[in-house]
């Protein structure tokens, strides 16, 4: 009877607009025990995203920066505090330009110090590719948080954690292209981004290992890292095809590649939100297929080898038959 009313409530309030009511309580509910359920916080996120404020304290925990016992939170957090301030007095001492610089320079250094990888020679440091990637991930967080330790712990260990998708990320691109084909009515976008070579183009490594972090605006781009710290590292691949997508209009009257990438490096802030939302459906519809571990197989093709799209049609039916995405 209780899990009637529930759902009852669940529907009513989506009716209404007010789905966001009955996500609220239910996080709370998980955020009340003692010891907080991790798998639990896992499927919520997977499932609904994070409330804005409660969005940094889930992180902290998902990212193992804080333990899911909440009496030893308190404690865990002061010496995290603590170390980070080890860690800046060392900056200063060994690498005193980061403190002039940019505060996501100063927080790679730290983060080189207690990985034990600062060299020596640090003239190209900001130019090292991977460096590049953590200084974007930081300059979003950047935005969200209002502590250095949140920045500092909450960067290192995301980063850390895309760095267990970067195998993953080789496979993208032919998986956004393949999920393109199915959802371009028509296929003409499908077909116009082939004509001008548009994917080898596009800097789709710089898109997929910052987790659109120098793309999206910040206030959209942490709806999609919600899903992202659940290793959900998929979703990556539609945000790239809900970029395609919103965009359509103005990409089919380019007719060149130069002029789709240059316009795809400066997307519209205004179409942030669009982007997301069209991405987070594309996710329910599409999730189960992508959410296979690596040791199982992977079907978005055909047992010769080529594209089905027929597999991703019955991927999204089953998907969309059960309540949580499977993880």
């Amino acid at each position: 009877m209780a899990d009637q009313e529930r759902n009852f409530r669940s529907q009513y309030y989506d009716k209404v607009g007010f789905r966001s009511v009955e996500e609220k309580k239910s996080i709370e509910s998980l955020l009340k025990d003692k010891t907080m359920k991790h798998e639990k916080l896992v499927q919520f996120c997977i499932r609904f995203g994070l409330p804005a404020m409660y969005r940094l304290y889930v992180w902290k925990i998902l990212l193992g920066i804080l333990p899911v016992s909440q009496p030893c939170q308190d404690f865990v957090w002061f010496h995290r505090q603590e170390q980070v301030k080890e860690l800046e007095r060392a900056a200063i001492l060994l690498c005193p330009d980061s403190i002039d610089g940019p505060q996501e320079y100063k927080i790679l250094v730290m983060k080189l110090i207690e990985e034990g990888n600062l060299p020596l020679q640090r003239n190209n440091l900001a130019s090292d590719q991977s460096n590049q990637h953590f200084m974007a991930i930081v300059r979003a967080i950047s935005s969200l948080v209002t502590c250095e330790a949140d920045l500092f712990w909450i960067s290192t260990r995301f980063f850390r954690h895309t760095i267990s998708l970067h195998n993953s990320f080789r496979q993208f691109p032919d998986y956004m292209m393949q999920c393109l084909m199915k959802e371009d009515k028509g296929q003409k976008l499908y077909q116009h981004l082939c004509k001008h070579h548009v994917v080898s183009a596009l800097p789709l490594e710089i898109w997929f290992h910052q987790c659109f972090a120098s793309v999206l605006p910040e206030t959209s781009v942490e709806r999609i890292w919600d899903r992202v710290l659940c290793s959900s590292g998929h979703i990556l691949i539609f945000v790239a095809v809900a970029i395609f997508l919103v965009l359509r209009r103005p990409l089919l009257a380019m007719q060149s590649s130069k002029d789709i990438v240059n316009y795809l490096n400066q997307i519209p802030e205004d179409c942030g939100d669009r982007i997301v939302n069209e991405a987070l459906n594309l996710f329910q519809e599409y999730g189960c297929a992508w959410q296979m571990k690596e040791d199982s197989p992977v079907t978005c093709t055909g047992d010769n080898g080529r594209s089905s799209n027929k597999s991703l049609t019955e991927s999204g039916r089953h998907c969309r038959s059960h309540k949580y995405i499977a993880t």
